[in-house]
């Protein structure tokens, strides 16, 4: 790989893995068509996945601090005896809790009935690709929602986190489910969208470290991999203040119109049609 591919390929990540066309639908079509593979390039993917979880903190470092330290402050508080969950701030850090869940017990499913091959199929892809488009064209015709952190019940959380336990099927965007899940819960649209990436960052850590157990080797060129992070890290960053700016203007049905270009030519390549 040399710094132009690893520039392509993070530009590639952090756009994807925000804006809502789903990015291992993405690498799965990006594979199919180059045959790229192997353990450098699995251990890459990784590093580049950590990127992307840097732009999340950036764009929402406020959120993030405050999370963290209400984590603790409530561990001392149940440990004193006096567990208390009526704050605002509290109830987003139980709901991110809540979120989390599906997420993890859908991936040990996967591993567990061994359909980890289903992930790597081209057509699965196409087919969840057609699903993001639905939810994409949705999402401007709900309503502007009445929850926010201070008020919005617990199964608005369930909702959001089931959908997000379904998008590790490739094609179908984690961000755009979420986003969708939330609005769909009864959620204000920017506290949807907030509460959609601030609950990708246990799931973008926690699929890296599963993700880097199975490197066996490992080639790193620091330059390369430098570039690569630093692509899929400002490209991310930009692709949050991209959504966030779509979500006030009813416009994410373009998001709509791509899935399903991006749909059709999955299947093209999937069935051999279009070769590289």
């Amino acid at each position: 790989m040399n710094w132009l591919e690893a520039l392509f390929t993070g530009l590639l990540q952090g756009l994807t893995e925000f804006l809502p066309v789903s990015s291992s639908g993405h690498l799965v079509i990006f594979h199919t068509l180059f045959g790229e593979g192997g353990d450098s390039n699995l251990a890459f993917t990784v590093f580049l996945h950590l990127a992307t979880l840097v732009s999340v903190i950036v764009v929402f470092y406020k959120d993030v601090w405050t999370l963290i330290r209400e984590f603790f402050t409530a561990l001392r508080d149940i440990i004193k005896g006096r567990p208390d969950f009526k704050s605002p701030e509290r109830r987003f850090l139980v709901m991110v809790l809540i979120g989390t869940i599906p997420a993890v017990v859908f991936g040990v499913i996967i591993k567990l009935l061994d359909f980890e091959a289903a992930l790597e199929n081209i057509f699965v892809v196409a087919v969840m690709l057609i699903v993001t488009s639905l939810f994409m064209f949705s999402v401007d015709r709900m309503g502007k929602g009445r929850y926010t952190e201070a008020n919005a019940p617990y199964k608005s959380a369930w909702l959001v986190g089931l959908l997000q336990g379904i998008a590790i099927l490739p094609g179908l965007s984690r961000s755009g489910s979420t986003i969708f899940g939330g609005l769909l819960g009864g959620l204000k649209k920017e506290f949807a969208v907030r509460f959609a990436f601030i609950l990708s960052i246990p799931v973008i850590l926690g699929a890296g470290l599963m993700e880097l157990r199975k490197v066996e080797s490992l080639d790193i060129d620091p330059f390369i991999w430098t570039v690569g992070f630093i692509a899929a890290a400002v490209s991310g960053i930009i692709a949050i203040r991209f959504i966030k700016t779509l979500i006030k203007n009813d416009k994410f049905y373009i998001f709509g119109v791509y899935c399903l270009l991006a749909s059709a030519f999955a299947f093209l390549v999937g069935l051999g049609i279009i070769k590289v």
